[in-house]
């Protein structure tokens, strides 16, 4: 019988790494590579022809920046119970062995046992070169860290005309809007406020790459509510390619002598409404919350706006916007499973 077992999971684990290599194909397409490596390290480019890659046994390649290369080794048992191994091909004027040991540990750290997490991977990776970029240490990365997977320009960077700044989503096929900001609003000092991030949460059932995480900030002006969502938007590139940035904020205006609110989908039909309704339940004003969905390629359903809702309703609580006794009343969905990982909290 515990052979059964055994064959049954290594069945499950087989299907599922097809099925997530199907996902790396359709999310990467040309960057997914046919040909492994016998024996890839740090600083080593396969010829193609060493040794074909298979969708379950591995290992997989993805270019996720110019001549970067992350190199999935795949024990038996992954993803329900062994991490990957992952192995990074770069140049050392791109990235030398500390960066990439150190970007390693981080991503077998990210593994948890039943976590699919090849996407998650090559996204960290990428965002981890763009950063490098930033600092300065390989300029040639920048035109890479702003193209879309179909290589087109996302164009998210701030442009000003007229004292407006305008964000542009990095593809219109998920309906995001172009968003527009008063410059002087999201430049001036005054309207400033700390970001709390919440932690990343991957919902049950759904995509390899499916990722939700909530940031909530204190807001008592209009002003401060775009200088929350320009700062997300222009400075997080993660952020400026999520699939959908969902928008709730309520706020006592001391001007006008009333409350203001108001909510906003960003391309996630009815979500806004849900965050809305969450602030109204748990009592909780002076807030915005926003919500970043990464869809992962797996339709979810009705319950979307249930992970939707919790995931605010988390970092709401992790930030001291909600306590124990009214976190109970909003939490009556339940947490619908999936997986939590450590955030960046500030």
């Amino acid at each position: 019988a515990d052979e059964d077992d055994e064959d049954d999971e290594d069945d499950d684990d087989t299907s599922r790494r097809i099925e997530e290599f199907e996902a790396i194909t359709s999310f990467y397409g040309d960057d997914v590579l046919e040909f492994a490596s016998t024996s890839a390290s740090h600083g080593e480019i396969a010829e193609e022809g060493e040794s074909a890659s298979s969708p379950q046994g591995g290992p997989w390649r993805i270019r996720v920046g110019p001549k970067v290369v992350l190199e999935i080794h795949l024990p038996k048992d992954y993803p329900s119970a062994s991490a990957p191994v992952p192995l990074i091909c770069a140049p050392p004027w791109i990235m030398d062995e500390c960066q990439a040991s150190d970007l390693v540990t981080e991503m077998v750290e990210m593994y948890e046992p039943d976590m699919e997490v090849a996407i998650l991977w090559a996204e960290h990776m990428r965002a981890a070169l763009s950063d490098n970029n930033e600092e300065g240490d390989n300029g040639a990365l920048a035109e890479d860290a702003i193209n879309d997977d179909n290589g087109a320009t996302t164009n998210n960077e701030p442009r000003e005309e007229d004292g407006v700044r305008t964000f542009f989503p990095p593809t219109s096929k998920y309906g995001q809007p172009i968003r527009h900001f008063n410059a002087a609003d999201i430049l001036s000092d005054a309207n400033q406020c700390s970001i709390h991030h919440g932690e990343p949460f991957h919902p049950p059932r759904s995509g390899p790459s499916e990722t939700m995480i909530a940031h909530v900030a204190p807001v008592t002006s209009m002003a401060q509510v775009n200088w929350v969502l320009a700062e997300l938007l222009f400075n997080d590139k993660r952020v400026a390619r999520a699939t959908h940035n969902m928008i709730a904020y309520k706020f006592w205006d001391d001007e006008r002598g009333c409350m203001v609110s108001d909510n906003d989908d960003d391309g996630e039909k009815g979500s806004g409404s849900k965050l809305a309704a969450l602030l109204d339940l748990a009592d909780v004003n002076d807030v915005i919350v926003v919500v970043s969905r990464w869809f992962g390629g797996v339709h979810l359903g009705p319950s979307r706006f249930k992970h939707i809702a919790n995931t605010a309703r988390d970092a709401l609580k992790d930030a001291g916007f909600i306590h124990s006794s009214s976190s109970a009343v909003v939490a009556k969905d339940g947490g619908g499973g999936g997986k939590r990982k450590g955030g960046n909290k500030s």
